[in-house]
């Protein structure tokens, strides 16, 4: 019995550790998503500094996600699609309040004249943002972002691939009732 809950928390931690993306999206609501066939890319530099095996490789994903939904690349396309990436550190603070050291095994006697426990960890975000503009008007049509928690070291395709996925979720953005 006690190796069941054991078990079960350990799953239960790890399943915390795994993030999900944040995903946003914007879409004009006067463009006209059901005739749009084919794409093609605008055109995408690789900033200074970057890795552009990393760039090749959120390409491929969403050529794969966009080729999932019946979309065919074509030069030009009927929409133009091109990415951004970005990170951004920030810090967490998590405190735990004056009676955390009940819950833990340091610090005072039952959370009474213990320490304020205070966990800061250093993260950062990374942002995948797609943008979508219909080549016959020139104008943008869709803005897609995910934001997920990263580490330092370049994503590998499985996590690129759960980012392209979350943003394109929303594309074409669901129909709304008049």
């Amino acid at each position: 019995m006690i190796r069941r809950i054991f078990v079960t928390g350990l799953l239960l931690a790890l399943a915390g550790c795994a993030t999900t993306p944040r995903v946003n999206y914007d879409a004009d609501p006067a463009a006209n998503f059901a005739s749009y066939r084919s794409y093609s890319w605008a055109s995408i530099n690789v900033p200074q500094g970057m890795n552009p095996l990393l760039f090749q490789r959120v390409k491929a994903s969403i050529d794969t996600a966009l080729a999932a939904r019946g979309y065919s690349q074509a030069e030009p396309g009927e929409f133009a699609i091109g990415f951004t990436l970005g990170a951004r550190d920030r810090v967490e603070v998590t405190d735990f309040g004056p009676y955390a050291t009940y819950y833990r095994p340091w610090g005072g006697w039952a959370g009474w004249g213990g320490y304020r426990n205070v966990d800061v960890r250093n993260v950062t975000d990374g942002t995948l943002t797609v943008d979508i503009y219909d080549t016959g008007t020139k104008q943008p049509v869709w803005h897609g972002t995910a934001t997920q928690e990263v580490s330092r070291k370049s994503p590998d395709q499985a996590t690129i691939d759960k980012a392209v996925t979350a943003v394109l979720a929303n594309f074409p953005p669901p129909i709304k009732p008049n």
